[in-house]
């Protein structure tokens, strides 16, 4: 009886043998992390399939080979000797702690492994099993992140905005050197420290803390991804101007803020000069306009006499046949009708804008209005003019009609000889304007003299050659400007020109 308990004892436990050796055969064969097996002379007994995939050969190669088969060259020397040490005492072990280690492939390629060390007996030998893990992937995402990390910090020292970072309790975390330059504390002086209590101006604190609460509380804010101005504090007590943007942010499950923040000083006190120097500017030109008027207004008195007297001379030396004479008082009677004509030019340009109404413009009909009134000249010089739809615009209807007859007096004045002038008239609709365009045939104007000809007083031809006072495009640049636009001109000589001007649209500009 008690032999066949035995031989049952026996069969049961080969056969628990049997199984557990099926089970870690199973397990070895399917593990997903490299397992190689090596005897105390460093030869190479067992591989699993992993392995064979890791290192690109097979069991049959692997098999019976020395372990530095899989080592890179300038490491076999060094792995033989730690192999030497390791058999003289034998235990589980990770490899290499603190440092890196490199395998080889069967292509020559090496690439960085984390290694564990196992040890059992086999009879009399020594084995040694280890287990192979390719970090390669893992090393690249650490060399990315510290890339990472290293350029989030020159971004950091590099800035030209003060950066500022706190966490929920409101304490300093992060102080880069602009920061340390715009508020005058180094970072370790003021790391840890709360913000309310450093760079925050005593009657901004309380609205802080109760911001930074009720946003960790239930995500309520008025300031988070904001641009806002308001004032800093510096270390000395000194209250300033600053531009700040607030944004929330999350690394490693810590919810913290930064602050990205601009020292304004200087901006805001060249916007106050400038200010002070606009309206300074704007009382000189309201006084010089006053001026123009009083004294184009004055001159007209002895200009009229100076005209009486010269018309009686002609009277009285009408019969007379001296012909020196009669050239003199041409001469004088020309001087005085220019005279007079640049003081009537001066004194319309000093009015312009003086009674604004601002009211609906048809420039459809304004540019009838000035066509009529030119029509001797346009009959004279056999112009051709081509007219688009044009839109109603609100605007100055007396300066807006100066500014169509200047800019068409000058095409049909400004013509080549023996051609007639053809003359266009566009209106272009823009995103907040409206672009005008009246473009001719005529002499052309060189680039040079572009922004020379809007100057008053500016001529480009003698009296001789071309009549006028060298005001009526100064007319035009005051009226655009009047109505929030600008001119400019686009010309090639002996080709024509195309003079564009703009005018601000409002919200009742349309097309007829």
């Amino acid at each position: 009886m008690l032999i066949a308990k035995a031989i049952v004892f026996m069969k049961d436990s080969n056969e628990i043998l049997l199984e557990n050796e099926k089970a870690f055969k199973s397990l070895f064969e399917h593990a997903t992390i490299s397992i190689l097996v090596t005897d105390e002379n460093g030869d190479i007994t067992l591989g699993n399939p992993n392995a064979e995939k890791l290192f690109g050969y097979t069991k049959e190669e692997l098999t019976g080979k020395p372990i530095e088969l899989l080592i890179p060259e300038p490491l076999k020397d060094i792995h033989r000797k730690h192999r030497h040490q390791y058999f003289k005492a034998p235990k589980a072990r990770p490899m290499g702690l603190g440092k890196d280690l490199f395998a080889r492939d069967k292509n020559g390629r090496t690439f960085p492994v984390e290694i564990s060390l196992g040890y059992y007996k086999l009879g009399i030998k020594k084995m040694a099993v280890a287990f192979i893990t390719d970090v390669s992937e893992r090393k690249k995402a650490e060399a990315i992140l510290r890339s990472s990390e290293e350029t989030t910090r020159l971004i950091m020292n590099s800035a030209l905005d003060a950066i500022v970072c706190i966490d929920t309790n409101g304490c300093i975390t992060v102080w880069n050197p602009q920061a340390e330059k715009i508020f005058g504390y180094t970072e370790s002086e003021i790391k840890g420290r709360r913000l309310s209590e450093t760079i925050i101006p005593e009657k901004y604190r309380a609205l802080h803390e109760a911001g930074l609460k009720r946003y960790i509380t239930t995500q309520e804010q008025n300031v988070i991804n904001k641009l806002i101005e308001i004032t800093a504090l510096h270390r000395n007590g000194r209250e300033f101007p600053v531009e700040l943007t607030i944004i929330p942010m999350r690394q490693k499950d810590n919810d913290f803020f930064c602050a990205f923040i601009r020292d304004i000083t200087e901006r805001r006190e060249a916007e106050l000069r400038q200010n002070e120097y606009a309206e300074d500017l704007k009382q000189k030109n309201i006084e010089l306009e006053q001026f123009a008027y009083v004294a184009s207004h004055d001159l007209q008195e002895p200009l009229r006499t100076v005209s009486g007297f010269v018309e009686l001379l002609k009277r009285h030396y009408k019969d007379q046949a001296d012909e020196n004479v009669t050239k003199y008082i041409n001469y004088i009677t020309d001087a005085s009708d220019r005279m007079r004509r640049l003081v009537q030019d001066l004194l319309d340009y000093s009015r312009l804008g003086r009674e604004r109404i601002l009211e609906p413009i048809d420039c459809n009909k304004v540019v009838q209005e000035v066509l009529s009134d030119l029509t001797m000249a346009i009959q004279e010089s056999q112009a051709v003019i081509h007219l688009d739809q044009l839109p109603v615009i609100s605007g100055f209807a007396t300066e807006m009609k100066q500014l169509f007859q200047n800019l068409l007096s000058n095409s049909l004045k400004f013509r080549k000889p023996g051609e007639p002038p053809v003359i266009t008239i566009t209106a272009i609709p823009k995103e907040d304007h409206w672009q005008f365009k009246i473009a001719d045939n005529g002499i052309g104007i060189d680039e040079k003299y572009w922004e020379r000809i809007f100057i008053i007083f500016q001529r480009l031809h003698t009296k001789n050659e071309y009549d006028g006072t060298g005001i009526g495009l100064a007319h035009c640049k005051k009226i655009t400007e009047l109505h929030n636009g600008k001119i400019w001109v686009d010309s090639t000589p002996g080709e024509g020109s195309r003079f564009y001007f703009t005018v601000r649209k409002r919200s009742t500009d349309k097309w007829k």
